[in-house]
This record gives structure tokens, C-alpha cells and sequence, in this order.
């Protein structure tokens, strides 16, 4: 049988508890300790990697100079996309709530 204290106690304990928070996964970090800044570095840093090095490879084999530059450039547009797609949306969204940055 349980006692009206015990009942007491785990729901002073349950209050202690810390809530989970809801987890948005689109929704990136916002604040001085957010890491927005680097999400948006890697992007740059990897399309143009990947894309530069795709462009590289086509000079090489294919004996076309310009392929290197053109690679470098869809890289940095791909992933200047990819920054807009992913912050420029949270924002819109946030004004549209009415909640102040």
C-alpha cells in the first residue's frame, strides 16, 4: 500500500527533475555559444573540397584547365545554398512567431 508521504516524496523528486527539451532537428543553435559559424565554415569548406577536387581531376584527365576554377566556384555555390536553405528559413520562421533575436 502506498503512504500519502511516499507519494509526496517521488513527486518532489519528479518536480526536481529537469524536463527533456523538445529537439527541432533543422533548427540551428542561436546565441554566443551556438555553433552556426562553424556548420556554415564546413559547408564552404567541404563543397568546395569536394567539388574542387571533382574539377581537379576532370583538368587532369581531361586536359582542361578551366574545370579546377569552375569546380571551386560550384562548390561555393552549392554550399552557399545549402547556408541559405538551412539558416535563411529559421529566421523567417522565427519572425513569423513574433519572437525577437
Amino acid at each position: 500500500m502506498v503512504t500519502a508521504a511516499q507519494t509526496d516524496i517521488v513527486q518532489h523528486e519528479m518536480d526536481e527533475q529537469p524536463q527533456p527539451r523538445e529537439s527541432h532537428h533543422r533548427t540551428p543553435k542561436k546565441g554566443p555559444n551556438g555553433d552556426e559559424g562553424m556548420v556554415a565554415l564546413s559547408y564552404v569548406l567541404s563543397g568546395m573540397i569536394f567539388y574542387g577536387g571533382l574539377g581537379w581531376l576532370g583538368a587532369r584527365y581531361l586536359h582542361h584547365g578551366w574545370m579546377l576554377p569552375a569546380g571551386l566556384l560550384v562548390g561555393l555555390g552549392a554550399s552557399m545554398y545549402l547556408i541559405i536553405k538551412r539558416y535563411g528559413k529559421s529566421d523567417v520562421n522565427m519572425n513569423s512567431r513574433g519572437v525577437d533575436q
